[in-house]
């Protein structure tokens, strides 16, 4: 395994962090998985019978986003780290690793929607970490520090066009400029800041809070053009932009940007312009039973329905108003009389085909969407299942040349990313989008797409040493402060958390991210007893119940009180045993003194 070398810890990186998980027993009673495990050995000294068996050495690992915490985050932010920091009073390096891999923390201090907090290991015991209220606390203690460490690249030549000023599209700007880009950011509105303005309340995040993170970005060397509409990537080409990222936010969805249907070309791929002919002449159009059509113009809908009148199941995919004219009411609502189903177009689809057979179509919400160097469609998946529709027959009534067409088509050169590919998400999702794009972007205009900055020193040797015992302690509350909102109810302002209550939340940390050296982990359950003290004793769920470990607690149990009667069975013989003996002695001693 490859690991870099710190200062007193070794650094293993995210995709070499071991996912491995056993299960032990013949019905699979326990489940450890090593990613959780610290190898603090609690587990193994609470145990009765010595059923556990660790082996590691003393050496000290940090496990990159081996976290629930920076598992949860979208972004991956290392919330263990600068939450130790925090507690140890050092604030301004708590924002550099905020700043690592996020460059808007103080808007996220304020509106983040706290994933991590859902997932804080903490939280099955009083209470997970105030993460977002370190964030904030962090961020507005933030003296700068981090930019004496900040890596920019040196200057590529290459010119990229951002459209949009929100958290994608401000995110993606500080990301390419720092890999050596000159970015320039097209905003249509006379203020900066997309919906963060438009879209927050202005008690919970305040305008000058945007307005100063924004400052930060542009004194980086991004330009930011306010009053400046873009009709069209092409006229951003000819201006000698050489990549287009769009993060026009919500008003984009399903709108003015165009995402491609990898596949959509492909062989097997049914041409919706034959079919049209067969439809204007009345012929039968014999697809199959499942007819998945491609598109959401009146194309696809005078297909779908010819073919939903001959019995087949009808699927429509695809953005609204794409492949022919927009589609009339009239069209849709006859195509939907007659069953046919229209898929949302907050998906992302893609043919499917294998052996050169197309089997169906494919369907998964993403964060982003680009091209790779060779010109290929690549995109960002949020981790949630992909659906799959079989198919007798996919038909197309679009093509790559149509989407290239689009004024904001995502054809190669234009990346894209945020609310406006997938309807709204969260300011912390825009940012994540965000470094994919940019990471994109970078490596198809001949980059490496290398993110990575250490904006932070070395963490102490106290600060990275596992934790072995947990002491009670509970969520410091936050403060608030209720404020009149616009519609003049009354609203509750989260505010800054003091010093004292932030060093006291921050050291609530289980430091799950930390481990000694793990080399293997042993459960033998022939001795054990199902007592069920080891899981107690993990802070970090890496032992949990497995599927057949109720059964043989309750065998253990069962066992157990039966063992337990015969003892109290036998202890009652003995007693009485030693109760005749005690009187048959008696009665001999009476009658030698008589």
């Amino acid at each position: 395994m490859t690991k870099q070398k710190m200062k007193n810890i070794t650094i293993v990186t995210e995709d070499q962090v071991s996912r491995r998980a056993k299960t032990f027993g013949r019905q699979e009673e326990f489940k450890w998985t090593e990613s959780h495990c610290t190898a603090c050995g609690r587990c193994s000294r609470i145990c009765p019978v010595d059923a556990i068996t660790i082996d590691r050495t003393d050496e000290l690992t940090k496990r990159m986003r081996a976290a629930p915490c920076s598992q949860a985050c979208p972004a991956g932010l290392d919330g263990s780290r600068y939450a130790r920091f925090i507690g140890e009073g050092k604030y301004s390096e708590a924002a550099a690793v905020i700043r690592e891999r996020a460059p808007l923390p103080l808007v996220l201090g304020h509106i983040c929607k706290r994933p991590c907090e859902s997932e804080c290991q903490r939280g099955k015991y009083e209470g997970s970490l105030q993460l977002r209220a370190l964030k904030r606390f962090a961020a507005a203690k933030d003296d700068g520090v981090w930019r004496e460490r900040l890596n920019i690249a040196p200057d590529s030549g290459k010119k990229v066009a951002v459209v949009g000023s929100g958290p994608a599209g401000m995110s993606i700007a500080y990301f390419l400029k720092i890999l050596g880009h000159d970015v320039t950011v097209f905003e249509s509105l006379p203020d900066k800041g997309g919906k963060m303005l438009s879209s927050i309340p202005d008690y919970q995040l305040p305008k000058d809070v945007v307005a100063a993170e924004i400052g930060i970005i542009e004194s980086l060397g991004v330009e930011v053009k306010t009053n400046s509409s873009v009709d069209s990537t092409a006229s951003l080409f000819a201006q000698g932009f050489e990549a287009v990222a769009l993060a026009i936010g919500v008003k984009g969805w399903g709108k003015s940007i165009k995402l491609p249907i990898p596949g959509c070309d492909a062989e097997g791929v049914v041409a919706g312009s034959e079919l049209l002919k067969k439809i204007a002449a009345e012929w039968p159009l014999e697809l199959g039973s499942r007819v998945m059509v491609l598109g959401g113009g009146t194309d696809a809908f005078r297909i779908a329905l010819a073919a939903a009148r001959e019995g087949a199941e009808v699927h429509i995919f695809g953005q609204e108003h794409t492949g022919g004219t927009d589609a009339d009411a009239w069209e849709v609502d006859q195509a939907l009389a007659e069953g046919v189903t229209v898929h949302s177009s907050s998906l992302f689809y893609r043919v499917v085909s294998a052996d050169g057979k197309v089997q169906g179509v494919a369907g998964l919400k993403i964060r982003a969407l680009g091209y790779d160097s060779d010109n290929q469609a690549c995109y960002d998946p949020l981790p949630l299942d992909e659906q799959f529709f079989e198919a007798d027959s996919v038909v197309s009534t679009i093509s790559s040349e149509d989407i290239s067409r689009e004024p904001m088509g995502v054809s190669p050169g234009v990346f894209a990313a945020g609310d406006a590919v997938n309807e709204q998400r969260s300011v912390i999702e825009s940012i994540a989008a965000a470094r994919w794009v940019a990471a994109a972007v970078d490596r198809y205009l001949g980059g490496s797409g290398d993110l990575t900055q250490t904006l932070a020193v070395p963490e102490s040797d106290a600060a990275v040493t596992p934790l072995k015992d947990l002491k009670s302690k509970f969520p410091s509350p936050v403060p608030v402060k209720y404020v009149r909102a616009a519609d003049g109810s009354q609203a509750a302002s989260e505010q800054t958390l003091p010093d004292a209550a932030a060093v006291a939340d921050a050291k609530r940390c289980l430091k799950c991210d930390l481990s000694y050296n793990l080399k293997d982990y042993q459960l033998e359950t022939g001795v054990c007893v199902y007592c069920g003290r080891c899981i107690e004793a993990c802070y970090w769920n890496a032992i949990t119940p497995g599927a057949g470990y109720e059964q043989a607690r309750q065998v253990a149990e069962a066992v157990s009180a039966k063992d337990k009667r015969f003892a109290t069975v036998l202890t009652v013989l003995v007693a009485i045993g030693v109760v005749l003996i005690a009187a048959v002695t008696f009665m001999k001693l009476t009658d030698i003194l008589a």
